[in-house]
């Protein structure tokens, strides 16, 4: 590209640049390097694939607005038609549209998510300028930036739409890998009971080799205190495989297809090396059996998804 065709195009990406991310400075030389190591991307089929990979992989994205410290989570959800009236037998009814899972997205116009939680962050968002995507994958973070548009609802659900982002970066090392825990994966997590408690028997949501989330029912918040420590045991295909104890680090919630989740967060306490093995040899288990959930998905829907 020669230098007057560069030169408007590096003005409009350091422009949105300096919008969505103003802690970093950005000069022409690191901007046209950044373009070329795909560290940073501005048009939208190159923004496509993290969004598909949000909507299908069901990825919590974290909502950043105007730059706050507070941050929100959610998820990208599909944007289904209506249900279409047809005569069968002579009678009317509503029947499913040809659509396939994420089409909309394809359009590269806008974004569906779930409301917010904490819910107070869906009043916040109305008055909002700009508003931040944060998308985890194994090896890094990928932030998009997005303009708020309205509320909306989709086959009677509530939700909100944002328009198309329009600029992204990935920044690397940005937490810890872990890795999420496919849902058809024979894992559980083995709460020992506490405070005359009985013992609690959930999902893991995801794990790294310092901690995990697993999922808890709405009542079971007021089991698990901040800062306190529980002892864990893991079951992988029926079998107990680990046990150590943990640190509760938080208790969340967030949308999800079926309603809100609540979610609790742990920091492992790896006292032994044998143990830290242990664990880094479930988190290396989970990771495969995640990799092949995002083939088989990759491969049925004909979309190249990101791990």
């Amino acid at each position: 590209m020669e230098d007057d065709e560069k030169h408007p195009l590096f003005e409009s990406v350091q422009k949105k640049l300096s919008v969505f991310f103003p802690d970093m400075v950005y000069t022409r030389e690191s901007v046209e390097e950044s373009l070329q190591t795909g560290d940073i991307f501005y048009k939208s089929i190159d923004i496509l694939p993290y969004l598909q990979t949000a909507l299908f992989d069901e990825k919590i994205v974290e909502v950043e607005l105007d730059g706050m410290s507070r941050v929100y989570f959610s998820r990208v959800h599909d944007d289904l038609p209506d249900l279409v009236p047809t005569e069968v037998d002579g009678e009317t009814v509503l029947m499913e549209p040809k659509y396939h899972q994420g089409d909309y997205l394809k359009r590269m116009t806008h974004i569906i998510s779930l409301p917010v939680e904490p819910g107070i962050g869906n009043l916040n968002i109305r008055n909002t300028q700009k508003i931040l995507l944060r998308i985890f994958t194994t090896t890094y973070a990928v932030e998009l930036g997005t303009f708020f548009q309205d509320l909306a609802v989709v086959r009677e659900l509530p939700v909100l739409r944002f328009s198309f982002p329009v600029i992204g970066r990935l920044v690397r090392g940005a937490r810890e890998f872990r890795a999420k825990v496919p849902v058809e994966m024979d894992m559980r997590v083995l709460v020992v009971g506490k405070r005359k408690q009985d013992s609690v028997t959930t999902r893991i949501v995801d794990i790294s080799v310092n901690g995990m989330s697993f999922s808890i029912k709405k009542h079971q918040q007021e089991f698990f205190r901040l800062d306190e420590v529980r002892t864990f045991e893991f079951i992988i295909n029926g079998m107990m495989s680990a046990r150590l104890n943990g640190t509760i680090r938080h208790v969340s919630k967030i949308r999800g297809k079926k309603g809100t989740e609540y979610i609790c967060g742990v920091k492992f306490d790896l006292i032994t090396r044998a143990v830290a093995a242990k664990i880094e040899s479930i988190v290396a288990t989970v990771q495969r059996a995640h990799l092949k959930e995002l083939s088989d998905k990759s491969m049925a829907s004909g979309l190249d998804l990101i791990a």
